[in-house]
């Protein structure tokens, strides 16, 4: 008999609860709030272990429809409004919500979004992974969407987000930040007094900073980089896009 089910794999399942999706009909799985956050601690993701156990065919098909208007949306939007702009924000959060995927933290029971984005975004791995223009149309997408993602996480989430994409980026203490006042106030032009006291410092290894380096718009103090939040995304940015990079091109 064709089974009308698919099996999926990942690296951190959770111990005693294997997910198992059996044809149309799919078991739902009642897991602890503690293992629940475990599993997607946040509203946005680096999508570093592919997700585990079984998906009907019909979830599947789903999902992958779901992902593709969102990801379409994602590019209509930013040829028709500014990025980052409040009408920008607001129609892709409408968006995201109309489609049911992750887009806010401490909103309730964002168990199910989360599971939806994480399992889509690697359903269409395996679609955009055939040719150089179709993984470049996903990256930029995906970027765009983790961009919008990251500009609305609250600030007291941004480290624990940075530790769980293995990120070695550490908001440096108040007192450190006016040790070097001036020096990071020289380098980012932009950046006056008054926002710096506002703004949080991170600590990044140079290596990950080369680019705002070139650009001569970054304090570099034994081979450190110290980058304002308003900087940062766009280090996070490329991390992202080196990881799904290398990940397409070996899908």
């Amino acid at each position: 008999m064709r089974s009308n089910s698919l099996q999926i794999f990942c690296g951190r399942p959770v111990p005693g609860n294997k997910m198992q999706f059996l044809g149309g009909n799919r078991r739902k799985l009642r897991l602890a709030d503690d293992q629940r956050n475990a599993c997607y601690p946040h509203s946005l993701q680096f999508y570093l272990q592919p997700p585990s156990g079984n998906i009907s065919l019909i979830e599947f098909e789903n999902l992958a429809i779901d992902r593709v208007k969102l990801l379409k949306a994602v590019e209509n939007l930013g040829v028709s409004y500014v990025k980052g702009s409040e009408q920008y924000q607001s129609k892709l959060e409408a968006e995201l919500r109309k489609l049911k995927f992750s887009y806010r933290e401490n909103l309730e029971d964002e168990y199910e979004p989360r599971r939806r984005d994480h399992i889509s975004h690697f359903i269409l791995r395996l679609a955009y992974c055939q040719s150089e223009e179709l993984r470049r149309w996903f990256i930029q997408q995906e970027m765009d969407l983790l961009r919008f993602r990251f500009s609305i996480l609250p600030k007291d989430k941004i480290q624990s987000f940075l530790k769980d994409s293995h990120l070695q980026f550490e908001a440096i203490s108040d007192e450190d930040k006016t040790l070097r006042e001036q020096d990071i106030m020289a380098s980012s032009h932009s950046l006056g007094g008054v926002q710096l006291e506002l703004e949080s410092v991170y600590k990044i290894p140079f290596a990950d900073a080369l680019d705002l380096f070139r650009g001569r718009k970054v304090y570099l103090e034994n081979g450190f980089a110290y980058v304002p939040l308003k900087d940062i995304v766009a280090i996070i940015l490329n991390e992202f896009r080196t990881k799904l990079s290398k990940a397409l091109a070996v899908s």
